[in-house]
């Protein structure tokens, strides 16, 4: 098991970066912070060398028709505007934002932009998923 050097140096540096004293790990082993109102992000570093970046966006509806449905696919091409970043569901049906990040050269305060644009992105889709389903 890697002791997580780098991981742990670029987490104590976005704590300073974003005006906390640190960002304790979880139960999990990630570093679980709320980046906005109400965008709950999940940090992992498992190989010191990336971070997996996940944020729970909102329960996949039932029936979400095509508009939805090519709107979230179009999220994982390879030419998307999102990249890395992809769209999942999780085992429990749940929408997942996440992507792997390299964390050589990121800095703490560059980490915390890219957990503000995370959360910008997740809190469109939450607002397109909420769109289709109230209009089905």
């Amino acid at each position: 098991m890697t002791a997580l050097t780098r991981t742990r140096a670029l987490m104590a540096e976005l704590a300073a970066a974003i005006g906390l004293p640190a960002l304790p790990q979880d139960d999990t082993g990630g570093f679980r912070l709320t980046v906005g109102a109400d965008t709950e992000i999940l940090v992992y570093g498992g190989d010191d060398e990336t971070l997996l970046i996940v944020a729970p966006v909102a329960p996949l509806p039932t029936d979400p028709g095509y508009g939805l449905v090519v709107y979230l696919l179009r999220s994982n091409l390879f030419d998307s505007d999102v990249a890395p970043f992809q769209i999942a569901v999780d085992d429990g049906g749940a929408l997942v934002f996440w992507g792997r990040v390299r964390i050589a050269e990121m800095t703490g305060a560059a980490l915390a932009s890219l957990l503000d644009r995370v959360a910008e992105r997740v809190t469109l889709i939450r607002s397109e998923v909420a769109g289709a389903h109230e209009s089905a």
